[in-house]
């Protein structure tokens, strides 16, 4: 697999060897200043080693995930400049369904 960030427009802006979602987070502010002269951007389906992500989370839509690391490290929100585990957004996760299922569950009352 490649370590290549992709930009909207198909240019190769940075890499990313999948270690560390700090890194990432360093190449994408790095590249945001040329990206924005040029017009163009990072989008979350850019970046490579999604194939790290844990298969429960690949639905995850109440934010943006950018990548997870090999320490179960994941870059989150829309301007991938947060950090959160695996496992926090597990939580949240399962609270967010938990409640929606509450939702549901009172409306047929």
């Amino acid at each position: 697999m490649s370590d290549d960030i992709v930009s909207k427009n198909g240019e190769i802006v940075g890499q990313w060897n999948g270690e560390s979602v700090e890194d990432l987070k360093k190449v994408l502010m790095g590249a945001r200043a040329n990206l924005r002269k040029n017009k163009d951007k990072v989008e979350h389906t850019g970046i490579p080693h999604s194939d790290q992500f844990p298969e429960d989370l690949k639905n995850f839509t109440a934010y943006i995930l950018w990548a997870v690391d090999k320490n179960q490290n994941v870059l989150v929100g829309s301007g991938a400049n947060r950090t959160e585990t695996v496992e926090s957004i597990r939580e949240f996760y399962a609270n967010d369904e938990a409640k929606a299922s509450i939702d549901r569950h009172n409306l047929e009352k």
